[in-house]
């Protein structure tokens, strides 16, 4: 069951007492509990071995989320009262999308924790989770269509553990997936029309780098699938599950500030799945570097794919790790 799942379980509080909190246990991670605070937000308790590291680490208040160290809370557990000292988190927000996302982050923080951890364990590990939640205040790097077609192709992927450890780590990268000899580029169109931008770089590589471009039609649509729909299925299929850090932390920096609007929205899964192609850069008509002055740099133009010829990712020869997760 999912820590979303556990939360809608618990009953709000009824008093306005915010050290009060109704919680369950969660059977895989004994260390740990998810709450609900009188105001009917959800809460994440983690009771860790004490070291006094709590003494030297700063209180957290962002936007959409409090983190308290070393806070004593009483706790009502199938009508059993308890009281003790937790690091707490709290999400700010009732929106039932937000809170799947939010879960699903403080669930990935929790699998990377050992079964009895120490304070200085925990902080360590808030290091990272923090950062997700102040890059959520900034402005959005990339369109959320790109990045849903981004994540689209990790889903579908025949090893999405692959794909996750080759994405880049910020959205301003050049290339989407890079491998080193390996890289992939993922193009979306909402016009339904393989008409796609391009920087010269990503079509003009070393004679000994491969580029492959994924081009994918999107379609907004009310029940379609959004990024936390593809997120939890990748969550399910992937070996390493610290990987969901990665992923959370991408989707995060993408979209800033645009999260709480940008999650609800859901694209067409069949369309994006039966549109799919992919390209060689030798077979896409482009502006050769050697027509490129010397001291002219980021060069983009417009190529359309529409006559190009596809490959079939099946049958090509001297696929590295990358291509072959496709």
């Amino acid at each position: 069951m999912s820590l979303l799942q556990k939360f809608r379980e618990l009953n709000i509080p009824t008093t306005k007492n915010s050290k009060l909190l109704n919680a369950l246990t969660l059977d895989k991670f004994p260390f740990a509990k998810i709450g609900v605070n009188f105001e009917g937000l959800p809460v994440i308790l983690i009771a860790s071995i004490a070291d006094r590291s709590h003494l030297s680490q700063k209180n957290v208040r962002l936007k959409y989320l409090e983190l308290t160290h070393n806070l004593e809370c009483k706790v009502s557990e199938n009508n059993k009262y308890e009281i003790a000292f937790f690091s707490v988190i709290i999400f700010k927000s009732l929106q039932s999308n937000l809170q799947s996302y939010f879960l699903g982050i403080a669930e990935s923080l929790l699998q990377s924790l050992s079964l009895s951890p120490t304070q200085n364990e925990v902080f360590e590990t808030f290091k990272n989770f923090i950062e997700i939640f102040r890059a959520l205040s900034d402005n959005p790097s990339k369109t959320l269509q790109g990045l849903w077609a981004e994540i689209f192709l990790i889903e579908k992927s025949k090893n999405p553990d692959v794909l996750l450890n080759y994405w880049h780590n910020i959205p301003e990268e050049r290339f989407d997936f890079n491998a080193d000899i390996e890289k992939l580029e993922v193009k979306s169109s909402s016009k339904l029309e393989r008409v796609h931008i391009f920087t010269s770089e990503q079509l003009n590589p070393p004679n000994d780098k491969q580029v492959m471009i994924a081009s994918i039609f999107t379609k907004q649509t009310s029940n379609g699938r959004s990024i936390t729909d593809l997120m939890e299925s990748i969550q399910m299929k992937l070996l390493d599950k610290t990987l969901m850090d990665k992923l959370y932390s991408v989707v995060a920096k993408t979209l800033g500030n645009t999260v709480e609007q940008s999650i609800r929205i859901k694209y067409d899964y069949g369309l994006a799945n039966s549109s799919l192609r992919f390209y060689r850069h030798q077979d896409i008509s482009k502006i050769e570097k050697l027509y490129i002055p010397d001291r002219v740099s980021e060069v983009k133009y417009k190529s359309d794919l529409t006559s190009t010829n596809s490959v079939n990712l099946e049958t090509l020869n001297d696929k590295q790790k990358l291509f072959k997760a496709l």
